[in-house]
This record gives C-alpha cells, sequence and structure tokens, in this order.
C-alpha cells in the first residue's frame, strides 16, 4: 500500500502578472491596491527606480503605474528600467503641462492619466495591454 501518497506531482501554478505602483501618497496608493486587487490583480508597490528594478528581475511584471513627479525619482530612470524588459508604464499625475503628459509618452511612456481620473480609465488601459512574458 502507498504511504503519504509518495509519487503524486504537485502542481504548480503559472506566475502571475504583477502591477507595480510607484505612488508617493500613501491614501492613493492603497485606493490603487484595493481596486486593482479587487479586479484580481497581483500589486507591488515600489518607492523608486531601484526598488523598481529589483521587482522587475524578479516577478513578470505586467506594467508600471507611476506618479510622474516622484519626489525622489525622475520619469526617465523608470522608463529606462522598463524599457530593459518591455514592460509599458502607465504615468499619472496632477497638474502637469500638457507638453509634460506628451513627452513622457514621447520618451517610452505607454499613457498618461490626469488625477483624479476615472476608474474605468485605468482598466480599460490594463485590459488593452499586450500579452508577453518575460523570463
Amino acid at each position: 500500500m502507498p504511504r503519504g501518497g509518495g509519487g503524486r506531482a504537485i502542481k504548480e501554478e503559472p506566475a502571475k502578472d504583477v502591477l507595480v505602483l510607484l505612488e508617493p501618497d500613501e491614501s492613493v496608493c492603497d485606493a490603487l491596491q484595493t481596486l486593482l486587487q479587487g479586479r484580481g490583480w497581483a500589486v507591488e508597490t515600489a518607492r523608486d527606480a531601484r526598488g523598481l528594478e529589483t521587482l522587475l528581475k524578479k516577478l513578470r511584471v505586467k506594467a508600471v503605474i507611476s506618479e510622474a513627479s516622484l519626489p525622489n525619482c525622475q520619469a526617465a530612470d523608470i522608463l529606462r528600467a522598463c524599457a530593459r524588459q518591455q514592460v509599458p508604464v502607465i504615468f499619472t499625475g496632477y497638474d502637469l503641462p500638457a507638453q509634460t503628459a506628451v513627452d513622457l509618452i514621447r520618451q517610452g511612456g505607454h499613457d498618461y492619466l490626469e488625477k483624479p481620473f476615472q476608474q474605468e480609465r485605468l482598466l480599460d488601459l490594463l485590459k488593452r495591454l499586450p500579452n508577453r512574458h518575460n523570463s
């Protein structure tokens, strides 16, 4: 008689796509996490480009949602880190000049959402992201 179920293969769950948030306002970050996790996304947060790079190396990141004006990190640093992994960046911000938003997209940002934005706008952007798998 077999003991302890020996020989059973353990079915491993495939790695889940993760969204990474770079948001300095804790209440906005918490609200976004609650919204996205409620829609089935795995969500991680980073404080700066170094933290983002660490997450990009160890997780299967689907997209980064980042405040455009972070106090401890430049948008160019975020774009550079994400470009290496071909991860789209959705920037958000308050009262940015239209030209700044356009420049972020021209420099490689996927899109820009003016805060406060409608939740459905962000969710629609995420639904339309291309499927890709980084290892």
